[in-house]
């Protein structure tokens, strides 16, 4: 596994600390969780249920699984004949995925660093740059999106998946019948937390306190970032993972994402 120096930011220190103690606990998003199916289609439908890379080729391709330390998808895209790299802040996450790979016989390339510094990355290295709910926990998202522009080849795909930047403010807000943003929509600076949400992260019956430094970077701040890295935008959407007519507590969480999307994922491609 390489080491790339990371650069010196508190926030990335910080985030990293709190993704370490996470990541020994073996709690969500730290960890592989299910078993995918054998069977190609059914790998990529595991993988990308949403089939944002439909039409990608992924056989011989390049994939930068960026900060996907810790799951399933880079072991994947190996499987699925991709030359796969991936590249997370997180020595545990890393290691997890090497004792992954090694165990479903697959080879990936394991790289340590601050996804705002791919300098250890030749210009056009990947065909594919895969890049899931990561962005929120960094303050500079166009100099992340100005790096992978760099280092994705000409034709190649991005996608990227983070936080709605709406529903990141609400959280745990809920108060007297309704929510209130806890900053506003033209604040960039991290999400203050609550008491309710943000402290504390819970596995079933597990609870563990890491507070990590998040931001709800705006629609403006991810589109225009891609232009500016020589991409053009061509899919955006917003969901939520659960039933939108689900049965949930008023005030909830969960609750609040049957009403607002939790996420946003963006597709874009590199202009040839």
């Amino acid at each position: 596994m390489k080491s790339k120096r990371v650069l010196t930011d508190k926030i990335a220190q910080h985030n990293k600390q709190m993704w370490e103690r996470l990541a020994k606990a073996g709690m969500n998003y730290t960890r592989p969780f299910g078993r995918p199916p054998k069977t190609r289609a059914g790998m990529r439908r595991f993988m990308d249920p949403r089939q944002r890379l439909k039409g990608v080729r992924l056989d011989g391709a390049r994939v930068l699984g960026l900060a996907a330390g810790g799951g399933w998808d880079p072991v994947i895209f190996a499987k699925l004949g991709g030359d796969v790299t991936v590249f997370d802040i997180s020595p545990t996450q890393l290691k997890t995925v090497k004792d992954l790979a090694a165990r479903q016989r697959v080879k990936v390339r394991l790289v340590r660093g601050n996804m705002k510094d791919l300098s250890v990355f030749k210009d056009e290295s990947f065909d594919v740059v895969w890049h899931c709910h990561s962005l929120v926990f960094v303050d500079d998202a166009a100099r992340v999106l100005k790096e992978v522009g760099r280092v994705l080849a000409r034709g190649g795909t991005y996608v990227l998946s983070t936080m709605h930047p709406t529903t990141l403010r609400l959280y745990g807000s809920y108060r007297d019948g309704g929510w209130s943003p806890k900053i506003t929509y033209f604040e960039d600076k991290p999400v203050p937390y609550t008491d309710e949400w943000g402290m504390t992260w819970t596995l079933g019956n597990k609870q563990l306190v890491a507070p990590t430094i998040e931001f709800g970077h705006r629609f403006e701040t991810i589109i225009n970032g891609m232009a500016a890295a020589g991409m053009v935008v061509d899919g955006l959407w917003e969901f939520s993972p659960g039933d939108p007519e689900s049965d949930t507590e008023l005030g909830s969480d969960a609750h609040l994402d049957t009403l607002f999307p939790a996420f946003i994922e963006v597709r874009a491609r590199k202009l040839s």
